[in-house]
């Protein structure tokens, strides 16, 4: 699954607020519950989420995940544990004439237990993390005010 946003915002500062993990949860306080950084070193964060859902799907989930900067424009994270594990999340922003195009592509990998939930899961990540993004986009504008 993969799908674009063109924010407003400049790719440096969406960025920063990507890659500023434990204080994700201003972005998404509703099912992101808390951040921890479990290992940091010079290429990749290794971090524990606990997410919380209140929809349909009423959960708590424990994960970690593995983020990995290969170019100051890219972030992959690798979500190592949990029921969307070996999941890989890609998002490239690339700078055009009036602020950023994020591109997100998501390989969704579901555990055969969650696996029925497949097109709910979809639809969720991708309204997360479009509001995730588009809160960012806001903040940022707001700081350059």
């Amino acid at each position: 699954m993969d799908f674009s946003l063109n924010l407003s915002a400049p790719s440096i500062k969406l960025m920063d607020f990507l890659t500023d993990y434990e204080n994700m949860t201003r972005f998404v306080p509703m099912q992101l519950k808390s951040v921890t950084i479990i290992e940091k070193n010079m290429d990749t964060v290794i971090t524990e989420e606990v997410l919380e859902f209140k929809t349909i799907i009423k959960n708590k989930i424990i994960q970690q995940c593995i983020h990995r900067r290969p170019s100051p424009d890219k972030l992959i994270t690798e979500i190592i544990s949990g029921p969307a594990k070996n999941t890989i999340i890609t998002i490239k922003c690339k700078d055009i004439e009036n602020g950023t195009e994020v591109h997100i592509d998501i390989d969704l990998k579901l555990s055969l237990k969650a696996k029925i939930f497949q097109p709910l899961i979809k639809k969720v990540y991708k309204q997360a993390l479009s509001a995730t993004l588009y809160k960012m986009n806001t903040v940022a504008m707001e700081d350059q005010t």
